[in-house]
């Protein structure tokens, strides 16, 4: 199967996507998937991306002081997540 052969068998899935409404959600999930490409070894280590609410990413997180400490990186770590997978898609973060 050639180059051109996967990209057109990929270019189907997406419109299939698209066409059943599930394009989005699965983007979405995609923040869960690249978590710690995301926000590097050092974070991943420490916590969990679990799953996205609409547009809200739950991530699980070892302790409190490490939960308080990455709400002040909210925004940087929101906009690592647009660069990844697109603006728009993630609008906020729940750390537990």
């Amino acid at each position: 199967m050639g180059v051109d052969n996967l990209s057109k068998i990929g270019d189907l899935i997406r419109q299939s996507l698209q066409s059943a409404g599930i394009a989005e959600r699965v983007e979405k999930q995609m923040a869960v998937a690249h978590w710690p490409e995301i926000v590097g070894d050092i974070l991943a280590q420490k916590t969990t991306a679990v799953k996205v609410e609409k547009d809200i990413l739950k991530v699980k997180v070892v302790n409190a002081p490490w939960r308080n400490e990455l709400v002040f990186f909210k925004e940087e770590i929101l906009k690592k997540i647009a660069a990844r997978i697109g603006d728009g898609k993630i609008n906020d973060i729940y750390f537990i």
